[in-house]
């Protein structure tokens, strides 16, 4: 009997030495994170991983299954996997919510958390979401194929419904112990990853350290996208040419020994298109007579937002107008009545513009009426006038006389509308003209009245003598012009009297001396017709030579004749009276 136990003992000691070993260094497999919370439409990354407890593995296999009604594969990542050779690649199903794989290496792998492959989850519905796996194996390294696996670890997410208020989408990655921080990325180009740019082409740097063996990059729309393109020979600058509209994301790794480090993610964006559209309008039943105007601003932009705006109104200069409630509006400065342009360059986040204009007239209301005041008054008289305009307005009324500079007076009207100007002190002697312009409690502005005049005289006694000493002060010049004109006729008179006297006894020696010089003439003639008639033997003049003295003879007599008559004429004209 001691013998037979004997043999029990060493037979059952024998056996647990010799599996022993496969109990304490048994390998397993997980699903990580093993749990989280997200919300419904959210993506996150899983990852398979295996702990080999100390043991070489050469190759895994498995199945993971999940609720297509809970969760659906979006991808899966075996780009960093610590298997190179593939049976049956990462496969998944969403309509059976299953992922198949099975893979190894020739090498060998011994660690705590070798990642398998990687799963980008996408959430559905509101629910309590598990992930397993089933059907797995872990071969050891030993030749034989043995199975060391031991356990399978799921996972459990909490899934919840969206709110009002939802958390932006983000895609964990959980970067193993003692591998590359996230690399930090610079851009020339682009050196404000929180702004807009209008330049397409990219330029992007960063640093290697000295332990980087590889890195891999991605440019998708996706702010937390995983790195997929893998350069086995480091870089450490990239060109993006032709980058797309909006705003994309660059993504960075860094991979050592132990494995792809934390992930980097660089901003672009990109509009270098102008909007495509402004329009300016009035809200709908704007009360034009309010100087105090809004501008409704609508600028389509498929892009980036619009963030300024740069105003002009008429000819004055230009202002910057940032809406910061957000509201596309505009509130206006103060307007006068009148038509007003504006002209208004809307700049989107990239610092494109586009112009646009927009016009209309700012009305003014009814202008005052002076309903009482006096048209005449004298120096000693204050005069009152009243008038009338919108209630409770502030009225600007205009006093000037003639040639004299305006004196303002600012008077309120009542609730009735009607206001009152009483001048301080009394107004000098001359015409005054009036006006008013008034201005309500809103701001709103009239147009300037209809011009009243008011004369202001001097009293009664002192005017009539005024108008006595006026009327002497044009009897007397005008008497004394008349003796003047009196006195000068008289001297005329007397001048030409004694002239005509004159001209008379002249013109009587001139009618004795003609008279006297053209018998002298004939005489003359006579003698020399007798000189040439004794010249000749015969005695007598030729034909021609008494024709000749004929013809002097009668010329003579009838330049004597119109002497004579223009005396006798001079003669006449003196003697009239």
């Amino acid at each position: 009997m001691t013998k037979i136990n004997l043999q029990h003992f060493l037979i059952s000691f024998f056996f647990l030495v010799c599996t022993f070993p496969q109990i304490i260094f048994a390998a397993s497999l997980s699903i990580s994170p093993a749990t989280g919370v997200y919300s419904s439409g959210a993506t996150f990354i899983s990852r398979v991983v295996v702990n080999t407890n100390s043991q070489s593995i050469n190759a895994a296999e498995g199945t993971v299954k999940f609720n297509p009604q809970e969760l659906t594969v979006v991808s899966v990542d075996r780009s960093n996997s610590i298997f190179n050779l593939w049976v049956t690649e990462p496969t998944f199903s969403n309509s059976a919510g299953t992922i198949t794989f099975s893979g190894g290496l020739p090498t060998g792998y011994t660690g705590s958390s070798g990642s398998i492959f990687n799963i980008t989850f996408r959430t559905k519905n509101a629910s309590n979401a598990k992930v397993s796996i089933t059907g797995a194996a872990v071969l050891a390294n030993d030749g034989r194929g043995t199975n060391l696996l031991s356990s399978m670890n799921g996972a459990a997410y909490t899934v919840q419904a969206l709110s009002n208020n939802p958390i932006p989408e983000v895609v964990e990655y959980v970067a193993p112990a003692n591998t590359p921080s996230a690399p930090k990325i610079t851009s020339p180009s682009h050196p404000n990853s929180e702004s807009w740019y209008t330049n397409k082409n990219a330029i992007l740097n960063w640093e290697l350290p000295n332990e980087v063996t590889s890195i891999r990059t991605l440019l998708d729309s996706n702010q937390s996208s995983i790195p997929t393109r893998v350069y086995e020979q480091p870089i450490k600058g990239i060109n993006l040419e032709d980058l797309a509209e909006g705003v994309s994301y660059f993504h960075l790794q860094f991979k050592n020994s132990d494995g792809w480090g934390k992930v980097s993610h660089y901003r672009l964006a990109i509009d270098s298109q102008k909007p495509s559209s402004f329009e300016i309008s009035l809200p709908e039943n704007a009360d034009l007579a309010n100087p105090i105007q809004t501008l409704n601003l609508k600028v389509v932009d498929e892009t980036s937002k619009i963030i300024k705006y740069l105003v002009r109104i008429d000819d004055n200069e230009a202002y910057e107008y940032i809406d910061n409630s957000g509201t596309s509006t505009i509130t206006l400065p103060e307007l006068s009545p009148g038509r007003h342009s504006f002209i208004i360059e809307a700049f989107d986040q990239a610092g494109n513009s586009i112009i646009g204009q927009f016009a209309f007239t700012a009305l003014a209301f009814d202008r005052p009426i002076f309903t009482d005041y006096p048209s005449e008054i004298n120096e000693e008289v204050i005069p009152v006038i009243k008038g009338l305009t919108r209630p409770n307005s502030e009225v600007e009324i205009t006093v000037q006389k003639t040639g004299a500079t305006a004196t303002i007076y600012n008077v309120n009207s009542d609730s009735s509308g009607i206001f009152i100007l009483i001048p301080e002190g009394t107004f000098t002697t001359g015409v005054y003209e009036l006006s008013a312009k008034a201005k309500d409690q809103f701001g709103a502005q009239s147009e300037i009245s209809e011009i009243i005049r008011i004369a202001v005289q001097e009293p009664g006694y002192v005017q009539i003598g005024n108008f006595l000493v006026n009327i002497l002060s044009i009897f007397i010049p005008l008497f004394a012009m008349v003796v003047l004109l009196a006195i000068s006729i008289w001297f005329l008179a007397l001048y030409l009297r004694r002239f005509r006297k004159k001209v008379s006894v002249e013109s009587k020696e001139v009618e004795v001396m003609l008279d006297r010089e053209f018998k002298s003439l004939h005489q003359v003639m006579k003698i020399q017709q007798q000189k040439l008639a004794d010249s000749h033997k015969s005695k007598k003049l030729t034909k021609i030579e008494e024709d000749m003295f004929y013809t002097l003879e009668a010329a003579l007599s009838m330049a004597q004749s119109k002497v004579e008559k223009e005396v006798i004429d001079v003669e006449r004209l003196v003697q009239k009276k």
